[in-house]
Parts: C-alpha cells; structure tokens; sequence
C-alpha cells in the first residue's frame, strides 16, 4: 500500500485528476456492495477534507449542486 501511495504523489496533478477518474468506478461499485462500511471510512477522510479546506457541509453540497448543473 505504502508503494502505491509514493507512486500516487510522484503524479503530476493532472495526472492525479486521471488517475482519480480511472478509479472511481471501482469505488462507486464498491459503495454499491457494501455502503455501510464504505461511508463509515470515507466520511472521517471527507471530514478532514472539509476541515482543512474550510468548507461546511452545506458549501459542499452546494459545490455538488453546481455541479450537476453543468454536467445535464
């Protein structure tokens, strides 16, 4: 894991972007299979996300809304 991670932060940004947008239907499957233990890791990792960026719940659903605007 700790390989994968040193390869994941010797990625440019846009390359980090691709990488993300690879991945996601896996983790979106993931969540599907079992959502229970997928939201108990993933909300302390969106917490601390929202933490250091100063964002609220409420600013980042609102990021969201916006952005299914553009995508329809």
């Amino acid at each position: 894991m700790q390989e994968l991670k040193e390869k994941f932060a010797s990625l440019s940004e846009a390359e980090k972007m691709e990488f993300i947008k690879e991945i996601m239907p896996a983790i979106s499957e993931m969540f599907q299979n079992n959502s229970q233990e997928m939201i108990r890791i993933m909300i302390p990792a969106f917490q601390k996300v929202m933490a250091d960026s100063e964002l609220d719940i409420s600013q980042l659903m609102s990021m969201m809304g916006q952005l299914d605007m553009d995508t329809e």
